[in-house]
Parts: C-alpha cells; sequence; structure tokens
C-alpha cells in the first residue's frame, strides 16, 4: 500500500463529511444488473490472505467467479481491497495518542503483509466509502466481504496455554458479537444496499496436529536459538516440556472456533433483526481437524525447521516487515515484534485453504446474490 499525500487525505476527509451529512439516496438491493458490481473487502490477515499471491486469495476468486459466473453473463466487477494483515476493529487508543504526538493520520499505510493494527477495519471502511464518493458511487458497495475479531485478542492470546481455557469465552463474546455487531453497523451506514458476508474462522490446532511440528514453530516464534531448540524438541524431552502446553493451547483453539463461530452468528442475527433485513450473512470454512497446523492434509502454511515459512510472500515480507517497524519506532515509538510479523503467515489457509474459502463463500453467495436484501 503508499502512503496517503496530505492532498489525498484533506479530498477524502471532505467526501466522507459529505457522505454522512446528505447520506445514500437508492433504496435497498436496487442496484442495476448493467452497472459494475462493487465488491468491497475490509477486514484482517485472514480475508487479506496473509501469504498467498494475489491471484490466489479468495477474495479474488470470488471476483473472478462474480466477473464470469455467478450473474449468468459476464460483469464488470470492480475490486476494492482495504483489508491487510494485523487489522484491528478499532484503532488501539494507546496506539492513537502516539500517532497524534508524531502527528500521524490513522490512514499511514505499510504492505498489506506487514502486520499493523491500523488503519483499523473501522477506518477501512469509511476510507472505501470516501472514495466511492469520490468516483460519484453514491451508493457504495454491492458486496462487502469481511473478517473480524481475531486480532483484536491476538492468536498468541487465544493459544495462551498459561491461562484458563475458560476465561477466553467472555473475550471472545466481547469481540466476536459486541465489537463485530458495531462493526456491521457501521458498514451498513455506508454501503446500505450491501450484501455482507461475514467470513468465519477455523480451529488453528487439533489432535491431529503433529506436536513436534507445532513446538518447533513455537520455539521459532519465540526466537529461540537452534541449538536449544534440537535439545527441548526431541522425543524425551518434548512430553515434558510441552505436553501440557499443547493440550492446554489445543482446547482453547476448539474453544476459539466453537465460541467465535456462535457469536459471530449471534452479531450477523442481531444486525439483521436491527436492519429488518437479511442484509449479513456468516460463512464457515468447511476445515476439519485434519486441516488444522501441522495435520497430514493441512490447509495452513507450514513452518519450516529453519525459521523461514513456506509461503511465496516470506522474503518479501521479513525485508517489508523491517524497514516499516524500524519506522514505526522511530516515527512514534511504537514496538512490534519483527519475528512475528516475519513468520506471521504461519497458520493462514495455503493456496488449497484459500480455494475451500471460495467454495464455502460461492456456495452461500450463489443462494442469495441475486435476491433482494428483504
Amino acid at each position: 500500500m503508499n502512503k496517503v499525500s496530505r492532498r489525498d487525505f484533506l479530498r477524502t476527509l471532505a467526501a466522507t463529511t459529505l457522505f454522512t451529512v446528505f447520506g445514500k439516496t437508492s433504496a435497498p438491493g436496487s442496484f442495476s444488473p448493467d452497472e459494475p458490481f462493487e465488491m468491497l473487502v475490509v477486514g484482517d490477515s485472514l480475508i487479506w490472505g496473509q501469504g498467498l499471491d494475489e491471484r490466489d486469495k479468495f477474495y479474488n476468486l470470488t471476483a473472478d467467479w462474480l466477473r464470469h459466473d455467478a450473474f449468468g453473463k459476464h460483469r464488470e466487477v470492480n475490486l476494492a481491497v482495504k483489508a491487510h494483515s494485523g487489522a484491528t476493529i478499532r484503532f488501539d487508543p494507546n496506539e492513537a495518542a502516539k500517532y497524534r504526538a508524531a502527528g500521524r493520520d490513522e490512514n499511514y499505510f505499510y504492505k498489506g503483509e506487514v502486520n499493523v493494527s491500523t488503519p483499523s477495519i473501522w477506518k477501512q471502511v469509511e476510507t472505501a466509502a470516501a472514495e466511492y464518493q469520490l468516483r460519484g458511487q453514491v451508493r457504495g458497495a454491492d458486496l462487502v466481504m469481511l473478517s473480524a475479531g481475531i486480532t483484536d485478542i491476538s492468536v498468541e492470546g487465544v493459544l495462551n496455554p498459561f491461562e484458563d481455557p475458560e476465561k477466553l469465552k467472555p473475550l471472545v463474546e466481547e469481540v466476536c458479537q459486541k465489537r463485530v455487531r458495531e462493526l456491521l453497523e457501521h458498514i451498513s451506514k455506508f454501503n446500505p444496499d450491501a450484501r455482507i458476508a461475514l467470513i468465519g474462522y477455523y480451529s488453528m490446532i487439533s489432535p491431529r496436529s503433529s506436536r513436534s511440528a507445532v513446538f518447533n514453530a513455537w520455539l521459532e516464534i519465540l526466537n529461540i536459538p537452534n541449538l536449544l531448540q534440537g535439545f527441548v524438541n526431541n522425543p524425551l524431552i518434548r512430553p515434558l516440556v510441552f505436553g501440557k502446553l499443547f493440550k492446554r493451547a489445543m482446547i482453547r483453539s476448539e474453544i476459539w472456533k466453537t465460541e467465535s463461530d456462535r457469536q459471530l452468528i449471534k452479531a450477523v442475527d442481531q444486525h439483521n433483526a436491527k436492519v429488518g433485513r437479511r442484509q449479513a450473512i456468516f460463512i464457515s470454512p468447511n476445515f476439519s481437524d485434519e486441516n488444522a497446523v501441522e495435520a497430514p492434509k493441512t490447509l495452513l502454511f507450514r513452518m519450516r525447521k529453519n525459521g523461514s515459512v513456506e509461503d511465496p510472500q516470506f522474503h518479501d515480507r521479513k525485508a517489508d516487515c523491517k524497514t516499516a517497524f524500524k519506522d514505526l519506532e522511530l516515527k512514534t515509538g511504537i514496538k512490534y515484534a519483527l519475528k512475528r510479523c516475519t513468520v506471521a503467515a504461519v497458520g493462514h489457509p495455503n493456496r488449497a485453504g484459500s480455494r475451500s474459502y471460495f467454495e464455502a463463500i460461492k456456495g452461500m453467495l450463489s443462494s442469495v446474490l441475486n435476491d433482494p436484501i428483504k
């Protein structure tokens, strides 16, 4: 992503202000089949497609399907992608204060693979709305696809084996129901004609995950020296050091999947009840225990033993993370863990996983896309 100039920022701000004052004029579900179809993608690293080439990301597969097959004839599709790795639902107040002190706006962009929290998903929605207005696209998007929730907790927070698993449930409820419900309302405000597709998550660690490989990934993320890794990650020491930790992380992973699905569905239902129509839909991937991290039929990127990740973006991301984090710390004083950014694709859908997500999305959208939102 490119940095936003002061002039572009002021134009965007003005457009957002005009949009807020004058609102939208079209009736729900009233887009013309002869007009370009507007597709907006907002959210975190899941929907961004961390580690994937652009052609393999499931939002891109969805856009191609919309262009060529979904409507029974070719349809022009305008794809706007605001999602990026690390995006939280709202801008963290502490980071916001440091941005203001540095004279930096939240719309300051780093490359999408760099997992920083800004622009928040909230801001992504507003920025897209302003850009639609500048183009004269007063009704916003026809389809908004998003994923949101896990970055407000963090993957480490979800899997943390040192915390009581039951304490995860109220946190998931706060994030995936309350905050996501508010986000759906925010999206609807700027895109009242749009179908909103909320994409669900998956269980990261399962009983089918290789304990040795998971332990290796954990040690790599913690930046443990290779010599020490070899000492602790062996059949004699591993069960003593990692056995109980793995089990607790696996339990928390399953809680995350079950509770995030339940709370995201509640957020969708509550939103639809409030607007009086089925505007939002929830789409869950068809992942099983066999598809989890380091499972026999995993659909997720693996960590290699040398500390690299098997995704095609690894080397570019490593360089981009280093550049971005140096700039972020120098300009704002905000420090992020470089190694976590470098290996951020671990546990994200690989090409096959992205294709599986797309098939779930296509199956759900096929049944609702041509119906008015009512």
